[in-house]
């Protein structure tokens, strides 16, 4: 035959059999035969001369070898070919005349080894023998080299075993000796199945989910290239990244794929009494029980944990990659005591996968290195998963498919799976468990132990109150909101320019002084910095922005935030400065014309810079209302803020920060304002990036721009922003210790009284004296602060630095002013309707009023200022992380502060 290609029919697999012959004599199912000729003289010549020398043919007589020579057609087999399968009808035998066959047959664990067929070996006889009538494959042949193949027809065969008895009598021995090999090696296969049983891990059939972020793109491009060759694979994964499910994956998709796919925990391998791990289940033992390598024979093998192995084990197991040679664990000799004689190299084709939590190192080893990510870096993927599981976990118990409206995705979204994905499976599965029957979307109760530590002790009021969710998308929230508040704004300070100029007949003064002062001083506690999402300041500038750039298109002037960083808040404090002197020098709160002038000034700011620069830049860097505001916004009992995880892996638009157009919304329990255009957030600030309440002007921008609904508006324990991690500044605790002063500036005469200076006067036409004197009230925060923690420091060292303590003092702060202006609200602020008639004119006598004794301002003035102290000690404790005794001296200062407060105030 050699030589004679033109005889031989080149083959490749096929899924339709073919049949037909030059003789129409029925050849493989597995090998198209698309044309065949007659062997011609001198191949049969060639043929019977190489058979005479062949170990079985040879031992028949000339005439039996011609008859078989001229029988015989020639196949040449591609790699990876059936050449027949189990099951499939007998239709002849097998020479091979070069080349290697794998024999083999399907087992409960993959397709198991039978034995390999070299050049020169039969195959493909023992069915036509066992069972003449109706023959089919008991195992399955497949090329795994280029090989060529002599095939006699059955028909012809047994034709020739009819004619030439020698033939029968061969064939028969043949049998004889494979059935005894054939059992020995099914008897070896039990033991097998057996062994690797409770190793065999199951495969990913069907369709696949590895998500959608970019680690996961280039996590498929990893697999795909793992797959494509049979290099060991070494994966860098934490527990629960899918490290089974990959291997599996790979496996599938590999040439190895009809073999079986292991795995061994090498952490769960026993110990011997000296703590040593027991091998001899990876490795097996001389004289003992073979170990997973052995057993395997072929397949994948998931070695997981490998660094728990001695470095010896896992040089052993980098000599197996290199070599495939297993090199067994020493036996026990007659005495009990391990044999000294090296092992002799076990041979296996097993395709090695490690997995180590730390990249492992392996030398000589050509590896695949793959990076597997925690679940908390593929935010992006938790919606695929989700669905993925959710409908894996429905179609398991016989149920309609569930769903998760967008919260409970957030929730999900924003938790941090200390378990990786394995922590998600058994959370979705426990929620579908828990959800009614009945039921479409699973309910946030069944995602209970979903919580993410930023959100811990805080409840989302936009999915708990849906009616306050559907408010704050409206069109009328905040600007709806406007008109009404420009319907007061603008007369009232009109009034105060022409209207009456005392305390109880100015409207002006009233709303100022008796109502907007203590009202929002006692708001701040429960709404932040709400006001700025309405103040009529910002709202001028607004209208007349609109205006200007309707009239003069134009670009605006980006922010210098470099330069306003760091100087703004200090502009921002000198204002404030100014606003004290001229309130308590030129007796503000009695003046009309001159509040209206202070609410004109800060009017006239937001408006010149509203025209020059791009969004509100006023309100967030230089407004001394806005400044304050942000401050004591710190106390509130409510955040806005975006979940960090969503915003980072669902959106990639940041249309809540740089502004957007209309963005569609896919979740089932979506509104139709929901994904609005909107321009941004007017203070540039990204409620994802939010450490604090400070720059939120609570204008929910964000929450009508965000498709994703990852805006959250919590209700959270107050002063939560001083308690974990704040960072405060220098300008911000300049204007903390002002407001402070305040209260003594604004109580300077009892004080000055108290030491001595009964007639000093303190206004304006003393300016050159008074002014140092209010600076001085102004200041003793200062000194009284700082000299209390110089003492701390003293007493403790690990004390934190001054910039970070202050804070501390900011719900006393708040306390004070706000005790200082209750007299007002409650004295004052009930008489709003006669003072509305007299500043129209009219004697307002017969109008109704709502006030109280100076009894009920003193209980209130004290319940505020003792709330201040327990709401003060709280906060220090948990900003200095100290005990008791550490912080004596600031608590001493604090319960001072409140017993002068008393004396001051009251």
């Amino acid at each position: 035959m050699p030589g004679s290609g033109q005889n031989c029919i080149s083959s490749t697999a096929s899924t339709q059999p073919s049949l037909l012959t030059a003789t129409d004599q029925p050849l493989p199912l597995s090998i198209d035969v698309t044309s065949a000729v007659k062997p011609d003289h001198k191949t049969i010549e060639d043929c019977r001369n190489w058979l005479s020398f062949h170990r079985v043919w040879g031992q028949l007589p000339i005439e039996a070898l011609q008859a078989i020579a001229q029988s015989f057609y020639c196949f040449r087999v591609e790699p990876q070919t059936f050449i027949y399968q189990e099951g499939h009808p007998s239709t002849g035998l097998y020479l091979l005349k070069w080349g290697t066959v794998e024999i083999s047959r399907l087992s409960p664990i993959g397709k198991s080894l039978i034995r390999y067929r070299n050049a020169g070996e039969l195959f493909g006889y023992v069915s036509l023998m066992a069972n003449p009538e109706n023959s089919r494959h008991q195992t399955q042949a497949i090329a795994l080299t280029v090989s060529e193949i002599w095939f006699l027809p059955q028909v012809r065969f047994r034709q020739l075993m009819q004619q030439h008895a020698e033939i029968e009598r061969l064939f028969n021995a043949l049998l004889a000796q494979d059935l005894n090999a054939f059992s020995a090696r099914i008897a070896q296969e039990q033991r097998r199945i057996q062994g690797l049983q409770s190793y065999i891990q199951a495969v990913p059939i069907g369709e696949t989910i590895l998500g959608h972020s970019k680690a996961s793109q280039k996590l498929i491009e990893q697999i795909d290239r793992a797959a494509a060759s049979l290099k060991p694979v070494a994966f860098q994964a934490q527990p629960g990244t899918g490290k089974t499910f990959l291997a599996g994956l790979i496996h599938a998709r590999s040439a190895l794929a009809d073999q079986p796919f292991a795995e061994l925990d090498c952490a769960r391998l026993p110990r011997s009494e000296d703590s040593r791990l027991n091998t001899d289940f990876l490795f097996g033992r001389i004289g003992g029980q073979p170990g997973i390598l052995e057993l395997l024979e072929r397949g994948t093998l998931l070695l997981n944990n490998i660094q728990v192995l001695s470095e010896g084990d896992r040089a052993r197991v980098f000599h197996y990659c290199k070599t495939g040679g297993i090199l067994p664990n020493h036996g026990l000799s007659g005495s009990n005591t391990l044999t000294t004689e090296p092992p002799k190299p076990v041979q296996s084709w097993v395709r090695l996968i490690f997995a180590s939590p730390d990249k492992l190192d392996l030398p000589d080893v050509d590896a695949i290195s793959i990076k597997l990510f925690s679940l908390p870096q593929r935010k992006a993927d938790i919606p695929a998963f989700a669905r993925y599981f959710l409908a894996q976990f429905c179609q398991e118990q016989n149920r309609p498919l569930l769903s998760l409206d967008q919260s409970n995705l957030r929730r999900l979204i924003s938790y941090d799976y200390p378990g990786n994905l394995t922590e998600l499976a058994e959370i979705l599965h426990r929620a579908v468990i828990m959800t009614p029957p009945g039921q479409t979307v699973i309910p946030e109760q069944a995602l209970w132990s979903v919580q993410s530590a930023k959100n811990a002790f805080r409840v989302d009021l936009l999915t708990h109150v849906p009616r306050l969710r559907q408010a704050l998308l409206s069109r009328w929230y905040p600007e709806g909101i406007w008109m009404v508040m420009m319907a007061f704004f603008v007369p009232v300070t009109i009034a105060g320019f022409l209207g009456p100029q005392t305390r109880d007949s100015s409207v002006t003064l009233n709303l100022f002084w008796a109502w907007w002062w203590p009202g929002y001083l006692f708001l701040f506690v429960f709404v932040g910095r709400l006001w700025c999402a309405v103040c009529p300041f910002m709202i001028t500038a607004e209208w007349l922005r609109r205006l200007s750039l309707w009239l003069f298109p134009r670009q605006q002037l980006t922010w210098n935030t470099q330069w306003l960083n760091r100087w703004g808040a200090w502009i921002l404090f000198g204002g404030f400065v100014a606003i004290y002197l001229w309130e308590k020098l030129w007796d503000l709160p009695h003046h009309a014309y001159l509040s209206a002038w202070l609410l004109l000034t800060i009017t006239a700011g937001a408006v010149i810079f509203s025209l020059i620069y791009e969004r509100r830049l006023w309100c967030r860097y230089l407004c001394p209302i806005g400044g304050m505001n942000g401050m004591f916004a710190k106390l509130a009992m409510v955040e806005l803020r975006s979940t960090q995880q969503v915003c980072g892996s669902q959106c990639s638009t940041f249309g809540c920060y740089k502004g957007s157009s209309v963005t569609p919304v896919t979740f089932v329990d979506a509104l139709p304002t929901e994904g609005q255009a909107t321009g941004g957030c007017p203070l540039y600030s990204h409620p994802a990036q939010l450490p604090d309440n400070r720059d939120c002007v609570l204008c929910m921008t964000c929450l009508k721009a965000c498709p994703h609904r990852s805006v959250q508006l919590n209700l959270r324990f107050p002063t939560s922003d001083l308690l974990d991690n704040h960072r405060g500044f220098w300008a911000e605790v300049a204007l903390l210790l002002l407001l402070f002063g305040g209260v003594f500036m604004h109580h300077a005469q009892r004080l000055l009284g108290w030491l001595g200076f009964h007639d000093l006067p303190i206004d304006a036409d003393h300016l050159l004296t008074s002014t140092p004197i209010v600076l001085v009230l102004l200041s003793l925060p200062v000194v009284l602060t700082y000299g209390t923690h110089a003492i701390a420091r003293l007493l403790d060292p690990e004390q934190p630095t001054y910039l970070t303590v202050i804070y501390a003092y900011l719900p006393f702060t708040l306390a004070a002013n706000l005790a200082h202006y209750i007299p007002a609200a409650v004295t004052e602020a009930g008489q709003i309707l006669p003072v509305l008639a007299r500043t129209l004119g009219f004697s307002g006598a017969s109008l109704p009023t709502l006030t109280w004794s100076i009894d009920v301002v003193a209980f209130l003035q004290g319940v505020t200022l003792l709330s201040a102290l327990i709401f003060s000690v709280y906060p220090l404790l948990r900003i200095t992380k100290c005990t008791l005794l550490s912080n004596l001296p600031h608590l001493l200062l604090i319960a001072g502060l409140t017993v002068t407060s008393f004396w001051l105030i009251i």
